[in-house]
């Protein structure tokens, strides 16, 4: 009896795998079934190759978790082209968070376990704070809106993933029929209002120049 060695290779099966390849399919099943979902098994069947090819080529399943997040976030932050106005800057900051968060899952929940990262992560949230700063704010204010501006946005894309377009459709008819989002249930335009809401939020604080200690 002939008993192959462990090392060697499934017949048919590359013996290496290129980081690029690994992280898209590891993307594409993060977003289809979450981040815990992201195993060497998983991704070696996906590329066919062997699980040990995946470990060599990351280094560990933490490591690639936080590599495909940080690989999204940084291809995203880097492609952005700023505009010079604060509501231009604190508009795109939020429109692009959004649709990054709905295109990719996996980074909203990765972002429940810990700070986002990515090559421009934190510089993005400190062009926005100086915005925000332009536009009038005191430091803290400029943090603090930032803030509640990603709070908005995430807290919006969480509802809408969890819930589905098809909210409504999916609850008793008479119950429907009383919702208050009988005939205004509409996620983009739901959206759009409520960053409209901010900015105006932000413009108003701006105008009175109150320093955020004194507000409370």
């Amino acid at each position: 009896m002939v008993v192959e060695k462990a090392s060697t290779p499934k017949s048919g099966r590359p013996r290496a795998v290129t980081l690029d390849a690994i992280l898209d399919a590891a993307t594409e099943i993060a977003d289809d079934r979450g981040l815990d979902a992201v195993t060497f098994r998983v991704v070696a069947d996906r590329l066919g190759v062997s699980p040990m090819a995946i470990h060599r080529t990351t280094g560990g399943i933490d490591a690639l978790q936080h590599a495909l997040v940080s690989r999204i976030v940084g291809e995203v932050t880097g492609a952005v082209d700023w505009p010079d106005d604060w509501r231009g800057v604190v508009r795109l900051f939020a429109e692009t968070l959004h649709d990054l968060l709905m295109r990719h899952p996996v980074v909203l929940e990765a972002h429940r376990r810990a700070s986002l990262v990515g090559p421009g992560a934190d510089d993005v949230a400190l062009r926005v704070v100086r915005a925000l700063g332009a536009a009038g704010l005191d430091e803290a204010s400029a943090v603090y809106a930032y803030g509640t501006l990603h709070d908005f946005v995430t807290g919006h894309v969480a509802i809408r993933l969890g819930r589905g377009d098809l909210e409504l459709m999916q609850i008793p008819p008479e119950r429907r029929a009383v919702s208050v989002f009988a005939d205004h249930h509409d996620y983009g335009r739901r959206f759009a209002y409520g960053l409209d809401l901010v900015i105006g939020g932000i413009a108003a604080a701006a105008t009175t120049s109150v320093p955020h200690e004194e507000q409370r």
